[in-house]
């Protein structure tokens, strides 16, 4: 209480004080006047540039084949050639090498797969040495019909299949023709109605594993000949028989040098139409499009002419060069064929899930 009389004694003081004293006015300084501020408008952000594509590349393409321009691979290869420069409005042009005049057999696929070959149409049984599953797909009567080997090409089952073979061989297959099924054609005049009846005769067969399975397998002793070799290996008796679709008989005369054709139709002979990885992973996706349509345009003119080709060919063969032709027991040969895949233990390296899709689709 006395602390508090203390302080209000103190400031009673100082206030008389202060009442006695003069008062001094200052005039306060004005403040800068500050201008008028406008807030800015904020003008809506601009949306970050899309980052052009780049400019797409113009690319020559070198497309191989084996058989002549008439044959089917031909028409397919032609075909392409015409409608991706079409469609690219001549981004991709191609030159067309047929014949096999750029490459051998097997020195297409190492050529695919090294990149110093742009296209080249490629058989199962040369994909089998790096892909062993690819040995179900050329493997005799894996396809029973045209119909069959269509639904397949139509199905996931193709894509996936085409997915493993980039991985592992560094070609795209984007597309597949048909040159026909592949039949006995020898020099003998006895008729080949079962695989006994092939016993002991020497039959060319390309030089890859999955090829000589396949020749064996028909009950024939087998020799590796390059296709170039094979008119001339016949003509000499260094083999006695040949097994390829009619279109190709024809179109490398190998009926000039036999006597028989027995109608054994044990392998459809499909040819998948191919790109190298180091082509591919350049093209921009609308060029990858316009080369997809392309081999699927490719692949059906030359479907259809195979088709065509081997009702004329057979008429031909008949009629005009005097060939005896053999309606054969085709159930032994089946029979006999996926046996001798079973003895060897060669359906181990089969997808056999993948195989047994395809064998659903009949």
């Amino acid at each position: 209480m006395k602390r508090l009389f203390v302080l209000v004694l103190a400031f009673a003081m100082l206030f008389v004080f202060i009442g006695c004293t003069p008062a001094t006015v200052e005039t306060p300084e004005e403040a800068p006047k500050e201008e008028p501020t406008t807030a800015p408008v904020q003008e809506p952000a601009e949306e970050p540039a899309e980052e052009p594509e780049p400019e797409a590349k113009s690319f020559v393409l070198n497309y191989s084949i084996l058989e002549p321009n008439e044959h089917p691979q031909g028409i397919c290869m032609l075909s392409f050639a015409e409608k991706v420069e079409e469609l690219s409005g001549g981004q991709i042009k191609v030159n067309t090498h047929p014949s096999g005049s750029l490459f051998t057999q097997e020195g297409m696929v190492t050529a695919l797969m090294e990149g110093d070959l742009d296209i080249g149409n490629i058989a199962f049984q040369d994909i089998s040495p790096y892909l062993p599953s690819a040995a179900m797909f050329a493997a005799p009567y894996a396809f029973t019909s045209y119909e069959h080997m269509e639904k397949v090409f139509e199905s996931e089952i193709a894509d996936k299949f085409f997915e493993h073979v980039f991985e592992t061989c560094n070609y795209l297959p984007i597309g597949y023709m048909c040159q026909g099924s592949r039949i006995i054609n020898c020099k003998s005049e006895t008729p080949i109605m079962t695989p006994e009846d092939m016993k002991g005769m020497i039959l060319r067969m390309p030089n890859a594993p999955s090829w000589i399975d396949a020749g064996q397998s028909l009950g024939a002793s087998v020799t590796p000949i390059a296709y170039a070799e094979t008119y001339t290996a016949l003509q000499t008796g260094v083999v006695e028989a040949q097994d390829n679709p009619l279109p190709g008989t024809y179109a490398m005369k190998f009926y000039e040098v036999t006597k028989q054709i027995s109608l054994t139709k044990h392998i459809i002979d499909v040819k998948l139409i191919s790109v190298s990885r180091k082509v591919w992973e350049q093209m921009t996706d609308q060029q990858k499009q316009w080369m997809i349509e392309a081999a699927e345009y490719g692949g059906q003119q030359a479907n259809a002419a195979t088709y065509a080709q081997e009702q004329e060919l057979l008429t031909f063969m008949k009629e005009e060069a005097g060939m005896i032709i053999t309606e054969p027991d085709i159930d032994a040969f089946q029979a006999h064929s996926y046996q001798y895949y079973l003895d060897k233990g060669l359906t181990a390296d089969w997808d056999m899930d993948m195989y047994n899709a395809i064998q659903e689709l009949k």
